[in-house]
């Protein structure tokens, strides 16, 4: 569905001669919040360093969160965005072509908008800088409806372990019910390659057999090296490991991903204004449904 976001003639015009760049979104899921925030900071990082502008929606809280990972104190989010009106308000530089928003709660604060103030907020970016080329949502395991579900290109990151497969399977699982019909690529955080693929393959069979879902392996990033710092381990693994001592092996990786992402089908070509508009839709119904359950809830408790 391509989605229609009429403002007015000097929005319109300026669209029209605007450069045409491609916009891409990715939701990264997992049942591991601190394993996602890596590997969607490592992905944004891979990302800046190939020339691309990406833009992190983190919808994880501290400290298991891009923000903490990348030593970033985010004193306004989504929320505060939606008061004053002004996207650009929020957005933290990250690194060299990553910018960073911190939307712990984005769902509710995009729902109490109407559909012009949500398009007006993206298209306002423009008066601040380019659209990002990338849009990066982190979810928030266990905190119900994520903006990541909108996504039509999703990266579950699969933790390395066998004893985990059946929660990556949930997170797959309930993604697909709220958005279906999107592409999914599985990262294994965790394990050495040839366990990596096996957990993997387990994964890809059941979510196949029970879910009609179709994942490709998009790689393995291997486990920590003992012995050092955790802060050091974390650099190693989005990438930051030049300076830190680390091996940079995990950063190396996470460049071959990107790599990957970049050379994806683009598929149905949404705008940044649009993919928020698409965003803003999915909030609505979420909010409607949610008030819908409650008021079954108090309609049966009436009843009964």
């Amino acid at each position: 569905m391509r989605l229609a976001d009429p403002l007015d003639q000097a929005t319109g015009l300026r669209r029209l001669f605007a450069a045409d760049t491609a916009f891409r979104a990715v939701g990264i899921l997992g049942p591991d919040a601190r394993r996602n925030a890596r590997v969607t900071a490592g992905l944004g990082l891979a990302l800046g360093r190939r020339g691309s502008h990406a833009l992190i929606l983190d919808e994880a809280a501290a400290p298991h969160n891009v923000g903490s990972l990348l030593g970033i104190l985010t004193r306004r989010t989504l929320r505060d965005v939606v008061r004053a009106g002004d996207l650009a308000q929020a957005i933290h530089p990250a690194a060299q072509g990553v910018d960073l928003l911190a939307a712990q709660d984005g769902i509710a604060a995009l729902a109490r908008m109407d559909e012009r103030e949500v398009l007006r907020l993206a298209d306002d970016w423009r008066g601040h800088a380019e659209a990002p080329q990338w849009l990066l949502l982190n979810s928030a395991p266990g905190s119900g409806p994520s903006l990541s579900a909108t996504a039509d290109l999703r990266v579950l990151v699969l933790p390395g372990a066998k004893s985990r497969l059946a929660e990556a399977y949930t997170v797959m699982k309930s993604a697909h019910t709220v958005w279906p019909g999107s592409a999914w690529l599985v990262v294994v955080e965790g394990a050495e390659v040839a366990a990596g693929e096996s957990l993997f393959t387990a994964l890809r069979e059941t979510a196949r057999r029970f879910l009609g879902i179709q994942s490709e392996f998009l790689g393995t990033l291997p486990r920590q090296r003992e012995g050092i710092h955790p802060i050091l381990a974390d650099a190693d693994v989005i990438g930051q490991a030049g300076n830190a001592g680390g091996s940079g092996a995990r950063g190396a990786e996470m460049g071959i991903m990107a790599e990957r992402l970049v050379g994806l089908p683009v598929g149905e070509a949404l705008g940044f204004e649009q993919y928020w508009q698409r965003m803003w839709l999915y909030c609505r119904m979420t909010a409607e449904a949610d008030m819908k359950r409650a008021r079954d809830v108090r309609w049966s408790g009436k009843s009964g």
